[in-house]
């Protein structure tokens, strides 16, 4: 599979199947760049940019994550910027063989080798027009290598 793929399709899945972040959400819609047209309030919306540090292997990425609500507070948004915290900051991406998992230690990684190892850069509330429309961005830094299947088509 390809990495970014790869990398993309674990976060999705641990959000999506994170039982106390679905409670939060009603519901977790996590839309890869966009969301779709008249999504339900709230949903997510992520996206990965990747930097070559060694052709061969390493790079470095931003994983960005937009958090969308409409509601009379931002309290839900900081809610699920919580859950997301705990599920995300210092975690890695473990490939054993054609699965791809997110997990917090080292006890979880049932002898997969490490693609990536993400970072909570920053977040921010960002101002929209429309009254109630609450967004908040988060940046996730990491690193990672590509997938044991594109390495060895390179080598």
């Amino acid at each position: 599979m390809d990495t970014e793929k790869a990398i993309l399709t674990a976060i999705y899945t641990h959000l999506a199947n994170d039982t106390q972040l679905s409670s939060t959400c009603s519901g977790v819609r996590l839309g890869l760049v966009w969301a779709k047209k008249d999504e339900t309030f709230p949903y997510l919306v992520h996206r990965l940019q990747s930097y070559i540090d060694n052709p061969n292997v390493m790079y470095r990425g931003d994983y960005y994550l937009d958090l969308w609500d409409h509601r009379d507070s931002a309290s839900k948004i900081y809610d699920m910027r919580s859950r997301i915290i705990a599920l995300l900051d210092r975690a890695y991406i473990v490939e054993n063989g054609d699965t791809f998992t997110v997990v917090q230690s080292d006890g979880e990684m049932g002898g997969g080798m490490i693609l990536a190892r993400l970072w909570l850069a920053t977040g921010w509330m960002i101002p929209e027009d429309i009254e109630h429309i609450w967004h908040y961005s988060m940046l996730f830094t990491m690193r990672f290598t590509r997938t044991i299947t594109e390495i060895t088509i390179l080598t």
